[in-house]
């Protein structure tokens, strides 16, 4: 267990100042939305950061890495397409013109603690698969690392068929082309919300990757417990 605090302990520290960073440049744009944007990242650059300082590698870190990359990429490009050129998402917006009214430090330390703080311990929490393999050195199970990595495959490939789809929908509402109210076609047609399925599925295949590690799981417990991330 210590070593997975001392782990844990750089990880969360690494965390911390990325998510500190990107407050201070929010702060400077004006603009609480970055976070949406950082979110994805946030895990590589946490897990990542942590191998590096203790120079730490293994067949499992790396698979998990690459993952946590991949995935991470895909939501950020994605809700960077989405916010560019747009000015602060509406619920930001209207944080900052209620907060405001009670002072500019109000504000910061409001937006600091519950848009950065509160989503820094969620990250954390998710993502202790990749803490969970940072820790156990050079132990794995091929077969848990097979299927974990199966799963995240089946999962990552879903959610992004399942939010094309349901760009292509809402692009083809605002063209006027569309008269559905509800999209219930291709993946939505069985599912109401196909998108957190495929992204629950990544987070249970890493999970399930490093369950039969020393507090692996910590990793299915946490995965069980938090909503989709």
């Amino acid at each position: 267990m210590e070593h997975l605090l001392i782990y844990s302990s750089v990880v969360a520290s690494i965390l911390l100042a990325y998510l500190t960073l990107v407050f201070v440049l929010a702060l400077i744009k004006r603009d609480n939305s970055i976070m949406d944007i950082a979110y994805g990242p946030a895990f590589f650059v946490c897990l990542l950061g942590a191998a590096l300082v203790f120079d730490t590698s293994s067949e499992l870190l790396t698979v998990v890495l690459l993952c946590i990359g991949l995935w991470s990429v895909r939501l950020s490009t994605r809700i960077f397409k989405k916010n560019y050129g747009k000015p602060e998402d509406a619920r930001y917006a209207a944080w900052r013109t209620e907060w405001s009214k009670r002072g500019r430090w109000y504000f910061i330390l409001r937006s600091y603690s519950q848009i950065y703080l509160l989503q820094g311990a969620i990250i954390f929490l998710v993502a202790l698969p990749g803490t969970v393999a940072l820790a156990a050195g050079a132990d794995y199970s091929l077969g848990f690392l097979t299927a974990g990595l199966l799963i995240f495959i089946f999962g990552l490939t879903y959610e992004t068929i399942a939010d094309h789809q349901l760009d292509t929908f809402l692009n083809r509402k605002r063209a006027g082309t569309e008269t559905a109210t509800l999209m219930t076609r291709g993946l939505f047609h069985y599912s109401r919300r196909p998108n957190y399925f495929g992204e629950t599925l990544v987070w249970w295949g890493l999970a399930i990757m490093v369950l039969p590690l020393p507090f692996g799981y910590l990793a299915l417990i946490v995965r069980w417990s938090l909503p989709t991330s």
